[in-house]
């Protein structure tokens, strides 16, 4: 079964009379489970493709279908819906709450969604336990350390249960070491959740860990080995 499917999707960007072509032509599946990378070099269109992908943004032309589900066809509720309920983001700023506390980050998106608290705050100690957090839960982020808060950051993309979880450069403000920690924790819960990960790299180092590497350039896929 694939969660993401893409055809022939292009997307432009126009900037007074210029238009540029951030991606030309891409046509990409991923299947439930996958362990995915995206790299190339900056300006590749590897940020885009995630956007499209996270349903944050439509293509100019193709399609991208997300669990089944045509996203140019879906208007922006349903389009925030769905990304609301399939999708985790990891961002590479990790993009918490300041004034929350761990646990609290990690319960946002779930009480968002309408989950009562009680059961929020269980699921969200249960994420945080997965990524070995559980005795910080109650820390604010300029409490913790930069690789614990990308670990409370995955923790929330998790909560939610998503088919896909969508990281980009999740590890560009780490050290080299905390980096392939993070990746390895992404690794292993892919494999115990059977949840699909999708992140974008400059770091070749990081391609070693994963099962696919889908490489761009000017916009154009070079290679989705």
């Amino acid at each position: 079964m694939n969660v993401v499917e893409l055809e022939n999707v292009t997307k432009d960007y126009h900037l007074g009379e210029t238009t540029v072509q951030a991606l030309r032509g891409i046509s990409l599946s991923l299947a439930a489970g996958e362990f995915a990378a995206v790299w190339g070099p900056s300006g590749s269109g590897k940020t885009t493709l995630l956007n499209l992908i996270g349903a944050i943004d439509i293509p100019s032309g193709g399609n991208v279908r997300l669990n089944g589900h045509d996203l140019a066809s879906l208007d922006d509720d349903r389009r925030s819906d769905l990304r609301n309920k399939a999708i985790g983001f990891v961002f590479q700023n990790f993009n918490l709450v300041p004034v929350l506390s761990a646990i609290e980050n990690v319960m946002l998106p779930l009480q968002i969604g309408g989950m009562p608290g009680g059961e929020a705050r269980a699921r969200a100690h249960a994420c945080l336990t997965d990524v070995e957090l559980e005795k910080f839960e109650e820390h604010r982020p300029d409490q913790l350390s930069g690789g614990q808060r990308q670990r409370v950051s995955i923790a929330r993309a998790l909560s939610t249960k998503p088919a896909l979880v969508i990281a980009d450069e999740p590890t560009a403000n780490l050290d080299s070491v905390t980096a392939l920690k993070i990746v390895d924790l992404m690794r292993d819960l892919n494999r115990r959740e059977k949840t699909t990960f999708l992140f974008s790299t400059h770091d070749q180092r990081l391609l070693s860990h994963v099962d696919r590497r889908i490489e761009l350039a000017d916009g154009l896929l070079t290679a989705a080995a």
